[in-house]
C-alpha cells in the first residue's frame, strides 16, 4: 500500500491534450442531468485517456457503506454490487484517510487485509488506484482505476484520477438539484391542483349535500322520496369524505421536498401581491426534516417576505435553502433600504415570534445587512 506522498512516476499516462478534451466533455456530461449516465459517461472516458484498463466508483451510503458500480470495461460482475464496509479494502482506507491510495498488485498485496482478493483475481485486477469523491467538503465515494498488470501509479495519473473525481462529484450534484427541482415542480402543481378541486368539485359537492337536505326537509309526506333523498344525501357525504382524503394525498409532499414546495408556493404568492422578484435557491442536498422544522423554517421565510413587502421598499429578493453545521439554513436577502431606513425593521413581533418559535427547536434567527445594501434574515434549525 503507497500514499500519494510515497508514489513514483509511471509511464504511458494522461496527456495534457486528453485531460482537455475531458474537459471539453464535461458540459456534455453535466448536460445529461442524470447522477447514473453521468457518472458512466465520466467513467468511460478515462481508460483511454488515462491509460488504466478498469474504472469504476463507489457511492458511500447513510451507514458509512460503500457500494462499488457504474464499472466500465469489466470482463465480469465481480465488482458491481460489492458493499466495501469502513476502513476495509483499498477504498475503505481511502475513506478513512480521506487521500489517494493505491497499491501496485492488489491480490498479492500483503500490507493490504481485505475480503476483495477473490474478487480482484476473478476479473484480472493487479495495479489499483482509488482517490476520494468529494462534495461541499462531505466525502461521499471513491474513484478507482485499476490495471490488468502490476502498476505504480504516478503523480499525473493520480491528478487525473482526482480531476475525474471532482467532475463525477459536481455532476452528481447538478444531477441531485435537477431531480429535487423537478419533484418540487411537480409537487407545486399537484399542490396548485388540489386548491383548484378544493374550490372547484368541494364547492359543488357541498353544494349537492345542501340541496339535497332541503329537498329532504320537505319531503315529510312522501316517505319513498325521502328515502331516496336521503341515500342520495349519504352518498354526497361519501363523496365528499372520500374527495378530502384524496385532496390531501395530493397535497402532501415526502420530507426531502416539503420544505422547497412549501417555500416555492410563498415566493410566488409573494410575487405575485408585490410585483417584486423573488428567487428561490436550494443550495446543497436538503436532509430530511421533521415536520415542525420544516414549517418553523417556512414561516421564517414568510415572516421575512412580509417585512420586505412592508418596509424594505426593494427592487429584489433572494430565498437560499442549504445545509449548514447539520442543519438546515434559509436566507432571505433583500436589496431594499436596509435597516437604517426603518428601526423597526427586522425587530418587530412577527420575526421576533419566529426567533422564539426557532429557539424552542434548537434553532435560531439572526438579522443583519448585506453587501446590497439591504436586510438578510436567516433561520436555522438543527437537522
Amino acid at each position: 500500500m503507497r500514499s500519494v506522498a510515497r508514489r513514483r512516476e509511471g509511464s504511458g499516462w494522461a496527456s495534457a491534450d486528453a485531460l482537455l478534451e475531458l474537459d471539453d466533455d464535461y458540459a456534455r456530461v453535466l448536460s445529461l442531468l442524470d447522477r447514473r449516465s453521468a457518472f458512466r459517461a465520466i467513467l468511460a472516458a478515462l481508460p483511454e485517456s488515462v491509460g488504466i484498463d478498469v474504472a469504476f466508483i463507489g457511492e458511500v451510503d447513510a451507514d458509512g457503506k460503500m457500494v462499488l458500480g457504474h464499472a466500465v470495461h469489466t470482463r465480469t460482475d465481480a465488482v458491481n454490487g460489492l458493499v466495501v464496509p469502513p476502513g476495509v479494502g483499498l477504498g475503505g482506507r481511502v475513506l478513512r484517510t480521506g487521500q489517494p491510495q493505491w497499491v501496485a498488485n492488489y491480490p498479492d498485496d500483503a500490507a493490504l487485509a481485505t475480503p476483495f482478493r477473490f474478487d480482484a483475481d476473478r476479473e484480472g485486477l493487479k495495479g489499483m488506484v482509488g482517490v476520494p469523491v468529494y462534495h461541499a467538503g462531505r466525502l461521499i465515494g471513491v474513484l478507482y482505476g485499476s490495471n490488468r498488470a502490476e502498476t505504480n501509479y504516478g503523480d499525473v495519473a493520480v491528478a487525473a484520477l482526482e480531476a475525474a473525481a471532482a467532475r463525477a462529484a459536481n455532476a452528481a450534484a447538478v444531477a441531485e438539484r435537477a431531480r429535487l427541482g423537478s419533484e418540487v415542480a411537480v409537487l407545486e402543481e399537484r399542490r396548485r391542483l388540489a386548491l383548484e378541486l378544493h374550490d372547484t368539485v368541494g364547492a359543488m359537492l357541498f353544494t349537492i349535500g345542501a340541496s339535497v337536505r332541503r329537498l329532504t326537509d320537505g319531503a315529510a309526506q312522501d316517505p319513498s322520496l325521502r328515502a331516496q333523498l336521503e341515500s342520495i344525501e349519504r352518498q354526497a357525504a361519501e363523496a365528499a369524505a372520500v374527495f378530502r382524503e384524496s385532496l390531501q394525498a395530493l397535497n402532501a409532499s415526502p420530507e426531502d421536498v416539503a420544505l422547497p414546495v412549501a417555500l416555492r408556493s410563498d415566493c410566488r404568492g409573494f410575487e405575485d401581491r408585490t410585483g417584486i422578484p423573488v428567487r428561490l435557491l436550494v443550495l446543497d442536498d436538503l436532509p430530511p426534516l421533521q415536520a415542525a422544522r420544516a414549517s418553523a423554517l417556512a414561516a421564517t421565510v414568510r415572516e421575512a417576505l412580509l417585512n420586505v413587502e412592508k418596509h424594505a421598499r426593494a427592487g429584489s429578493v433572494l430565498v437560499s435553502v442549504f445545509g449548514a453545521r447539520d442543519g438546515v439554513t434559509v436566507a432571505i436577502a433583500d436589496d431594499g433600504a436596509g435597516l437604517a431606513s426603518d428601526p423597526a425593521h427586522g425587530h418587530g413581533l412577527g420575526l421576533a415570534g419566529v426567533a422564539e418559535r426557532l429557539g424552542r427547536l434548537g434553532g435560531y434567527l439572526t438579522v443583519g445587512g448585506n453587501d446590497d445594501g439591504g436586510v438578510t434574515v436567516r433561520g436555522w434549525v438543527p437537522g
